[in-house]
């Protein structure tokens, strides 16, 4: 097999997340973890939501205890249903 060729392909990967925004402004989205349509929050609407301090909810969602999606532009958007499932409740923080 002297002559065999070897071809390298070289493929890149998007992923696309659909933001839905209904009329009364809240946002839902496609949970990938959950395996459904959720709404998301923003970090400002689940602390607010869930009284849960900010440095309290990124460390959550580093040890994937609460879904979130990081977008091109640097912003989560976090999952309401784990939210609530952990802790999320406003004065339930941990």
């Amino acid at each position: 097999m002297d002559n065999a060729k070897r071809i390298l392909i070289t493929t890149e990967s998007f992923e696309t997340f659909v933001l839905r925004v209904n009329r009364r402004g809240r946002a839902f989205g496609h949970c990938i973890q959950c395996d459904r349509e959720v709404e998301v929050l923003s970090i400002d609407q689940a602390v607010t939501m869930s009284g849960i301090r900010t440095s309290d909810l990124m460390r959550r969602i580093e040890a994937k205890e609460i879904h979130g999606v990081e977008t091109e532009s640097g912003h989560i958007l976090i999952c309401s249903e784990t939210l609530a499932e952990n802790g999320g409740r406003k004065g339930g923080g941990k």
